[in-house]
């Protein structure tokens, strides 16, 4: 049995479900168990993905750049749908009108987005292949490539994790909200940081 998922902020165990109970179903292939995808790689970041976020579209040449630049060191990036509303049809109609790099996979009721404390769309979560969450957060601190000031979050968490160093373990998060039903389901759009800055990583999510 693999261990409960260890969250990197606390480091206490989320008393929800194991790895091994949680699996998402890819638009191309069969379903995984969330454990198995972590045995594949050193480390792999899952990136919350929806097809209606704005947000998810301006960070997608960012998110498929650090996927490729990683690959090679052990990393693997998993887009994963958890709003209520999009199937799998939705979801192999956006991956072929964007020319996706990778398949995305179907979180069905959003188990493991609360699992891993993602909220918004497009959150990053770094996690060791023994299931302990290493980073969680935001991709940089731009809202366009080549702003003044960038804060390159998630690189410097990847970085850390290569290096065996500890490293920030969450930072302030934008985005979608994820959707958790039908019901709650609103249009989809970028809203203000939950965290004021990174300088004071200890708030939500």
């Amino acid at each position: 049995m693999v261990a409960l998922l260890m969250t990197g902020c606390a480091g206490r165990v989320v008393p929800t479900a194991t790895l091994d109970e949680l699996a998402l179903q890819p638009t191309r292939g069969a379903p995984a168990a969330v454990s198995e995808l972590l045995a594949r790689s050193g480390a792999t970041v899952f990136v919350f993905w929806s097809a209606g976020c704005p947000c998810v579209r301006r960070y997608q040449d960012r998110i498929d750049a650090l996927a490729t630049d990683w690959a090679s060191r052990g990393i693997a990036f998993i887009e994963v749908s958890s709003n209520a509303g999009e199937t799998l049809e939705s979801l192999r109609a956006a991956e072929h009108q964007r020319h996706l790099a990778r398949p995305l996979w179907r979180d069905e009721g959003g188990l493991l987005a609360r699992q891993l404390g993602a909220h918004s769309t497009p959150t990053v979560v770094l996690v060791r292949r023994d299931g302990q969450v290493l980073y969680r957060g935001w991709i940089d601190n731009e809202r366009l490539p080549g702003e003044a000031g960038r804060e390159a979050w998630l690189e410097a968490a990847l970085q850390s994790f290569a290096a065996g160093t500890p490293a920030l373990a969450k930072s302030p998060t934008w985005g979608c909200t994820i959707t958790r039903s039908l019901s709650s389901a609103v249009p989809p759009q970028c809203h203000s940081p939950e965290v004021a800055s990174s300088s004071s990583p200890g708030g939500p999510p």
